[in-house]
């Protein structure tokens, strides 16, 4: 498959309050109104289509599902209403503009209860297609996502959150409430400054990014096989501990790896930053540690 995404526009992603109606199908897209146009997908030498489709979940207390196929990638970000409302974006590759533009109109925004679903081109017209589904949630919302070879982002949203990405990044930016999030073969980034968090990569980075002066919950992140970057405002008042495999270098340009608590023995090297308890806890296994000021 000839495929490349930008990744950074996926999770940047920004998309207006849209109307609450049933998915819509075989509707050709203007980027633009569709407020897609942040998604760059390209099939190599192959011709491009692009359509959109819209649908909405009312706003209950089960938890809404969303898988997107193979390649498809994920943003929640904050809405106004009592319900999900939810766009795909889709984007499909043939050898023609007409084989593609069909194919890309035969992709369906499948809602079915509290599962959101994609399903693929009919007619075998195109091999390569992706689709990328924005969410807008009200304040409280419960979701789960999971993906394979594509992003998740979360921005601006408080609720509860279980995140899971195969081969592709997770990165949650002023997300308040419950977070689980797990990523195989990518990376996870976190911004902000309160929630409970549990974090956790395998063969990935983690990049934690404190705001504020304090962490009002408790985050728990950690990276198997990959490096740990945390940024910390200068006298940052919440306790903070990283620690790491003995044989990860570490690099720290922070005052508070200075002033901070060392504890370095022969199977684990760790600091505390700021005052007890401890609220954030950063660990690697098999990975560089950087602590950087802000």
């Amino acid at each position: 498959m000839f495929r490349s995404i930008t990744l950074a526009g996926v999770l940047a992603l920004a998309l207006a309050p849209s109307p609450s109606a049933p998915p819509e199908q075989g509707r050709r897209v203007d980027l633009e109104a569709a407020d897609c146009s942040s998604t760059n997908v390209m099939f190599g030498d192959y011709e491009t289509a692009r359509a959109v489709q819209r649908g909405a979940v009312p706003f209950t207390g089960t938890a809404l599902e969303i898988r997107p196929d193979s390649n498809g990638g994920v943003k929640i970000e904050r809405g106004t209403g009592r319900a999900y409302d939810i766009t795909a974006c889709i984007a499909a590759g043939a050898r023609s503009l007409s084989d593609a533009q069909a194919a890309a109109d035969s992709v369906k925004l499948v809602i079915e209860g509290n599962r959101v679903r994609v399903s693929g081109p009919e007619g075998g017209r195109a091999r390569n297609w992706s689709v990328q589904l924005i969410v807008t949630a009200p304040d409280g919302a419960s979701i789960d996502a999971e993906t394979t070879n594509g992003p998740i982002g979360v921005t601006a949203v408080s609720g509860t959150f279980v995140l899971r990405a195969s081969n592709g990044p997770i990165g949650l930016t002023d997300v308040s409430g419950h977070v689980e999030a797990r990523a195989s073969n990518g990376p996870i980034s976190v911004q902000g400054g309160s929630g409970q968090f549990n974090v956790e990569t395998a063969n990935g980075p983690i990049q934690v990014r404190l705001a504020g002066q304090r962490w009002d919950g408790r985050l728990d992140a950690h990276a198997s096989n990959g490096p740990l970057t945390l940024t910390v405002p200068a006298n940052y008042q919440s306790g903070v501990e990283v620690s790491s495999s003995y044989q990860s270098p570490w690099n720290c340009r922070a005052q508070a790896c200075r002033d901070g608590n060392r504890d370095w023995d022969e199977r684990t090297r760790s600091i505390r930053i700021g005052a007890e308890p401890v609220v954030v806890k950063l660990s690697t296994v098999n990975g560089p540690v950087t602590i950087n000021e802000r």
